[in-house]
């Protein structure tokens, strides 16, 4: 049986490796980061064990996600459920097998009422870079962040908490170095609104992608701020659309946690807002772009040389997926298929198995 030595490691079984913490945030620390990586460079998933009243701060739980980890609470009376299904376990292991539970498998926990949750924009956007031009990485997570609180980031790095003054040239240079690894960065927001970004920077055959999601607590309650989150979603993406070759991106309204971090319980489906294809999105769809907005609604954005589409979807009341399935209605499947696979953390929430509508 493989295994890992680490001061975080609390148990480990066959294929798997688990850490316990009664931190009330859950965050990518040092030692925390370390102990991801060390378990998945082992071969071993790991498997995180908090309270039932944890939170997971974003960058966290993407970098879990990435190495097929697991994230579990114990409960007060030494049960278990997965903080993602919300399915009952005996152990904390099953959670590397269990499937989708049931409505009586559902820990009651994971189902009850928030005290405070708010109104978010979570948006994902995949960005291509020719290394033949100069390149300058950063610059969507830089645009979403001035949008949403009026100033670039407070703050950048690869782990929590974050240190560093926000600064593309050395986010920049720090990826180049790490070609071929793959890098992870994060950056944040000052003052009251929260944001947070991650970026990932990985390598292809034409250059570099740059996969940035955000984060953003929107201000109000009610209709106003529905209204805000929906024009704040298409504002986001007209931006992005701006800068770098735009491959394809999309906008959600969601619930969660005012700070941002997830909770171990249910949240509504989010709802698609808008949804971006970039110049080179559109290259590989094959499509005119004003020929396909004269069809199916929306503006042109970026430069009138190489043109983007943006689309707008639904509101905070709904409508989002029908109409998202629509436009991608009149795509070709099998080019559409081509460039969601260009985008996998795109494609993922297009494709999400269980939204409803």
């Amino acid at each position: 049986m493989s295994t890992v030595t680490h001061p975080y490691l609390d148990a480990a079984g066959p294929g798997w490796a688990g850490t316990e913490t009664r931190a009330q945030v859950i965050a990518l620390t040092t030692g925390m980061s370390d102990f991801l990586h060390k378990t998945a460079t082992q071969g071993l998933r790991p498997i995180v064990v908090s309270t039932e009243f944890s939170r997971m701060t974003q960058p966290m739980a993407q970098v879990l996600s990435a190495v097929r980890g697991q994230w579990v609470v114990r409960t007060r009376d030494n049960g278990f459920y997965d903080a993602r299904s919300g399915a009952r376990l005996s152990a904390p292991a099953e959670a590397l097998t269990a499937g989708a539970a049931n409505a009586d498998g559902i820990h009651p926990l994971f189902v009850r009422a928030q005290v405070a949750s708010a109104l978010q924009v979570v948006a994902t956007v995949s960005t291509r870079h020719r290394v033949s031009r100069p390149v300058r990485l950063g610059g969507v997570a830089e645009a979403s962040v001035d949008l949403f609180t009026g100033a670039e980031p407070a703050a950048w790095g690869a782990l929590e908490p974050l240190l560093a003054p926000w600064d593309r040239g050395d986010l920049t240079e720090r990826s180049r170095r790490r070609v071929p690894l793959d890098s992870h960065w994060i950056a944040v927001g000052g003052g009251d609104r929260p944001v947070v970004s991650t970026i990932q920077v990985g390598r292809t055959s034409e250059g570099l992608e740059e996969t940035t999601r955000v984060w953003a607590a929107v201000p109000g309650v009610g209709r106003d701020a529905g209204a805000t989150a929906t024009a704040e979603a298409r504002e986001m993406l007209a931006r992005a659309g701006t800068i770098g070759l735009p491959l394809i991106g999309v906008a959600f309204a969601a619930i969660g946690a005012p700070d941002l971090a997830r909770r171990a319980t249910a949240t509504p489906q989010p709802e698609p807002l808008a949804l971006l294809v970039g110049p080179a999105g559109v290259r590989a769809l094959g499509v005119d772009p004003k020929r396909w907005i004269g069809e199916v609604g929306g503006t042109v954005v970026g430069s009138p040389r190489l043109p983007g589409v943006l689309l707008p979807l639904g509101s905070v009341d709904g409508g989002g997926w029908t109409r998202l399935e629509d436009v991608l209605a009149t795509l070709d499947p099998a080019r559409l298929a081509d460039l969601l696979n260009l985008a996998p953390h795109v494609r993922a929430l297009l494709q999400a198995p269980e939204r409803s509508r």
